[in-house]
């Protein structure tokens, strides 16, 4: 009687193979426009959610949607954009900044059509709750668009406006900042502009 063995390795091999093909064709045609014209700024949370989103020039912005990770087999695997909240030294200085990220990544077949990010930085000292001015010469709010390539940033003249409602250690090492944000961006040349309203985050710092 011949082993089944040989056959057990080769639907083995079937089923990754299949997988692989699957993953390779799910970048080819990927698309998250529907949902994305749904898209809404979160509702304001205290707890931790991992929330962040604003209005950009009256228009919706959250973070949202996926990235596509290349995988050294073929292939690869959608990674969804997350909010990530965390403490950091500064370089230049060495002081401790709270950092806040989130992303937005649309796309359309298989190709992204916006893929943007959002980026807080506010110095640590103490509790941070109150009325924060993020200007370039300090800590900085900035917002790149990776498909055209502008970043656009607060300016000393202008500056952008944070104001944490909450930093908390809830149950350690889980900590919670969030608040709100507003004011307008100027791109290298100073240019161009963006006015971000209406602005909430809310992370768990761990």
């Amino acid at each position: 009687m011949k082993s089944a063995y040989p056959l057990v390795i080769t639907s083995k091999k079937l089923v990754l193979y299949s997988f692989i093909l699957l993953m390779s064709h799910c970048k080819d045609t990927y698309d998250n426009t529907n949902a994305a014209a749904d898209l809404q700024v979160p509702a304001f949370t205290e707890t931790g959610a991992n929330t962040f989103g604003c209005l950009v020039n009256g228009a919706a912005w959250a973070n949202f949607g996926e990235d596509y990770i290349p995988s050294e087999l073929g292939g690869g695997t959608l990674r969804p954009n997350l909010v990530s909240g965390s403490f950091q030294l500064n370089a230049s200085n060495g002081d401790s900044v709270y950092y806040a990220t989130a992303a937005l990544t649309i796309s359309k077949k298989g190709t992204n059509i916006r893929q943007e990010i959002m980026l807080i930085n506010v110095p640590k000292s103490g509790n941070m709750v109150g009325v924060h001015q993020l200007t370039s010469s300090n800590y900085l709010f900035s917002y790149s668009n990776f498909v055209t390539g502008i970043t656009y940033s607060s300016l000393i003249r202008n500056p952008f406006i944070v104001a944490i409602k909450k930093d908390s250690i809830t149950t350690y090492p889980n900590h919670i900042v969030s608040g709100t944000f507003s004011g307008t961006l100027y791109n290298k040349d100073q240019t161009d502009s963006v006015r971000i309203v209406g602005g909430v985050f809310d992370t768990l710092v761990q």
